[in-house]
């Protein structure tokens, strides 16, 4: 159980995350962090002794995101951010940072093998990308961008890079192809594959009926 304390902190990093991603508009915004936030909590027994970290982690882990907002050394740019916060970690700050860099599928070429904790987020984080808020979060991405809804000529290819996964022009339909449909090969806690499961085949359905109809 958190303590009041814990729970002070995360309600100061709660509000200081709203502001910082209220005007966010690619799908990264604050309620898919609060999604995340949510989800983990829902993923780990309440009891967990690495509850609250896995919630730092949660809250923080598209702050320095390389699509959002690059950072050349996000273990100090967190540490400047934590201190303008007046938030106090203490031993857990470290742990935080670490945890937030394993965070994120980029393309495939992300942290596989993740500490207790941030295994925890990286599957809530995941899970945000299936099923319907998925689906949606990867048109509406595409849309902020000024990519194509969907353009015939457009071929798809998978891509070998952390570099290409980020510059190659394809149709938003190949993101279930490139990541979404990969995704539930990549949750490991016992809750998340069940609801992994039931949010892969919403993707599948939805797949399978897009392809059909823009034949």
């Amino acid at each position: 159980m958190l303590s009041n304390k814990q729970k002070d902190i995360l309600k100061t990093i709660d509000n200081k995350i709203f502001d910082m991603f209220d005007k966010e508009h690619t799908g990264h915004d604050y309620y898919h962090i609060k999604r995340v936030v949510d989800l983990t909590a829902r993923l780990m027994p309440s009891n967990d002794p690495e509850l609250y970290l896995a919630l730092l982690i949660a809250y923080c882990h598209d702050v320095f995101d390389d699509k959002l907002n690059p950072s050349d050394d996000i273990p100090s740019d967190f540490k400047v951010l934590f201190k303008r916060w007046n938030i106090e970690l203490g031993d857990l700050e470290d742990r935080v940072i670490s945890g937030v860099q394993e965070i994120g599928y980029k393309g495939g070429f992300g942290v596989k093998d993740k500490s207790y904790a941030a295994s925890f987020v990286s599957d809530a984080d995941l899970l945000d990308a299936m099923g319907a808020v998925g689906i949606a979060r990867t048109f509406y991405y595409a849309g902020s961008k000024g990519q194509h809804f969907h353009d015939p000529n457009l071929t798809f290819e998978m891509p070998d890079s952390l570099e290409s996964y980020r510059q190659l022009n394809r149709n938003p339909i190949d993101h279930f192809n490139e990541k979404l449909l990969l995704l539930k090969d990549w949750i490991v806690s016992d809750k998340g594959k069940i609801e992994a499961e039931k949010r892969h085949k919403v993707l599948l359905d939805f797949y399978d009926n897009f392809i059909d109809e823009v034949k």
